[in-house]
This record gives C-alpha cells, structure tokens and sequence, in this order.
C-alpha cells in the first residue's frame, strides 16, 4: 500500500534537524547522519561524536547494526562488540525500501553537515541514495572495500580480507599468514573517514570523500611497504621483530614478557648501563644490533630473566628507556595511567551501567566525557520524528511502516 501522499510531504516541509544536547566540544555545532553500520563508518561518527558532533543513527528495523549480535557477551539485548563503537549518538529504526523512510533520511540529510554511509554501490542506487548524495550540500564520506574505481570497488569486504590483501597477514605472525588480533584496517579507515568528513567542514563545500578498506591498509604497511618498493625485498613473517630497529620488542622476564624499545645508539646505551650488560662491538650501532639480534635477544633474555617485568619497568622507566609489561586486557582497569587520566568512563544504560573506553583526544587538557551511551535500535525514533514537525498520528505511520 502506498504511503500517503501528506505523509512524505510533511517531512519534505518540516524542521530539518532534530534538536540534541546541548552544543560541547570543537564540533558542537556540527550534525552528522550516521547511515552507516559494523565499524569503520560507526568509528568514523564516534570520533566525531567525540568532538563534539550531534550524531543521528539510522538502522534497520528490527535488526539494527549488524554489531548489535556479534556477541556474546552481550549487556541487555545488544552484544558488547556494539557498545565499543556507538556511544554518543541517537538511534532510529527507519526502512529504507519504504518513501516514508526514505523522505526522513532526505530530511536530515539536507540539515545535516556530514552524511557517512558504507553502502554497497548498488544498494545506494537501488534506495536512491546515490541522487541525494549529488543533491545535497553536506559532506558526504563512503566507505568502502575498496575504492570505487578499481575492478572490485562494488564488491562488498570485511577488515580481514582487507588486512589479506593488503599484505598485513604476510608479515604478522611467525609461521602462517596472521591478521592482528582487532580489526585495525576497520579503525584506521574509519580514521581516515573522520578526516576527510573534517576536511570538506574546513572547506565549507559539499566534498564527496571515499576510503576504502583495502587502500587503507596498504596505508598502514608504512616502513614494511617501503621496504619493498625502496629496497626490492619482499618481508617475511616479523612476528614481534621489527625489521629495521633492535632492540624493539618482547623479552622474557621471570614472570611475564617486557617489550623494550631502544630507538638509537643513546637509548641502547642507557639500557644496557641499567641492567648491566656489557655492549659488545657489534651491537654498538644500529645496523649492528639488527644483524646479530638472535644472540642480543639471548643476552638481554638471560639478564632480564633474573627479575620480575614490573620491577625492570621501574629500572628502566628511571634510566629513560622505553618499556612496556605485556598486559591482558582484565589488566586495563587497574593501569594507573589509564585510572589516572579517566579514559575508562561508566555510563548509564536502560540494561545497567556500563563501562566504555572514552576518547583518546585531551582538548585544552580535559578529556571529551561520554555524554550518551551506545543507543537501544530506535530508542529516539519517536523523538527524532516528532521533532521534524509530525503529529503522532504521522509517528506512528512511519513507525509501523518500518515494521514498529
């Protein structure tokens, strides 16, 4: 049955903007319409959320983001796989195969500074999508497999074929081709997305900004990429080597692993005086140390072995060495660095509180606070709706259109 003709024309006609919290933060003035689901395009928004921005998500009815059951766990009905990528912003359930869902999202994207979306290409035609993408005035970000010019920029991907493809896999791990244990090409494209949405708000243009998760993670193979096309030499598995720097990675202590980092001469100086190893002649440079690193490694592994990963981190934190203890992620909410600076924020969820990790920025020296948590599917659908001027007869029409 169509959807009545009055119906769509009011929310054609109506306010464009559904009013949020109160503006906070360098993007506060900013509205971005998330069309977006999984997590490069959901990353994208929560940094920009992050910064400030009003953030409106649409998905699908019933379903929502596909992340909402990547679980367990889960917190209440959504996996917690969902919570990590999706605090800050408004949630409405909306179909998109029907003129009413469609003439919201025409609504708010013609009041919104940036629309991010990661549909597949046909789909975006199929929905009409790819028409209002040339009509409207915002920045509009895509995210993609890969870039839309190639052979394969219309075929759908995930991060690890990307992290596959790329040649990631071929030089992580020790034996066998291995992907890096979170979805980095996921994060990295979404960070990408985030500066390309910053990029056309500095422009004041409606710049179309594609990222595809195949282009950037070959990105991300920054030296080891270098060394291929520079050097004619092909990486193999590195496992926790570096291939251009040595020291620079885990050495086993009595209790657990100490990664080391001595970058140049001066630092391997420092550590070697701290822990008392004596420097032979060919570790003295660089170059030196990364070709005899199997009988470094041994010597450091010998010395380090006699005392505790904490207690060397002390020693060496004193002498100005880089370190690190490998920890676990239960180990996190105790880092004092972390319990210090407040990166871990609880908020309150209709299933309870929960606990997310807040933004990384510190903006004049505080931290962005969480300000929403991840959002229930369609939990502001009613009050978006509303506040694009329909009666709630209108509501409840593009409600039970969208399965409501």
């Amino acid at each position: 049955m169509p959807e009545p003709v009055d119906l769509v024309r009011a929310l054609e006609a109506g306010p464009g903007w559904p009013v949020g919290l109160a503006p906070e933060g360098p993007l506060g003035e900013v509205r971005v319409l998330d069309l977006s689901r999984v997590l490069a395009g959901p990353y994208c928004c929560m940094v920009l959320a992050d910064l400030g921005a009003d953030v409106v998500k649409v998905e699908r009815p019933g379903l929502g983001d596909d992340t909402r059951h990547w679980g367990p766990p889960f917190h209440g009905d959504d996996a917690a796989y969902f919570f990590s990528v999706n605090r800050d912003r408004r949630s409405v359930a909306l179909d998109l195969t029907t003129p009413s869902g469609r003439a919201v999202v025409r609504r708010l994207a013609g009041a919104a500074d940036v629309v991010v979306e990661n549909f597949l290409p046909h789909h975006l035609v199929r929905l009409g999508l790819d028409a209002l993408r040339d009509q409207t005035t915002a920045v509009w970000v895509s995210v993609r497999g890969a870039g839309g010019d190639g052979p394969d920029g219309g075929k759908p991907g995930y991060d690890v074929m990307a992290q596959a493809r790329s040649g990631l896999m071929s030089v992580t791990g020790t034996t066998e081709p291995t992907k890096v244990g979170v979805a980095v090409a996921d994060v990295v494209t979404g960070l990408y997305a985030a500066v390309g949405a910053l990029a056309g708000l500095l422009a004041r243009r409606p710049l179309r900004v594609e990222v595809g998760l195949l282009e950037a993670a070959v990105s991300m193979l920054v030296n080891q990429a270098s060394n291929a096309l520079v050097g004619g030499e092909v990486p193999a598995f590195t496992g926790n080597d570096h291939p251009n720097i040595a020291p620079y990675g885990p050495v086993p202590c009595s209790d657990t692993a100490l990664v080391l980092g001595a970058g140049n001469d001066a630092q391997f100086a420092a550590l070697c005086a701290a822990i008392g190893l004596d420097v032979r002649p060919p570790w003295w440079t660089n170059a030196g140390r990364v070709a005899d690193r199997t009988a470094l490694g041994s010597a450091l592994a010998a010395v380090l072995g006699r005392r505790t990963a904490r207690e060397w981190a002390a020693v060496l934190g004193e002498a100005g060495v880089p370190c690190a203890p490998v920890q676990d992620l239960g180990q996190l909410q105790d880092d004092p660095q972390l319990l210090a600076t407040g990166q871990l924020q609880q908020v309150e969820h209709a299933a309870g509180p929960v606990r997310v990790v807040g933004s990384p920025f510190r903006l004049d020296g505080v931290r962005p606070r969480v300000r929403r948590a991840p959002p229930l599917l369609g939990e502001h659908t009613t009050q978006v709706l509303t506040a694009l001027g329909l009666t709630a007869e209108q509501v409840e029409e593009v409600v039970r259109g969208a399965g409501g």
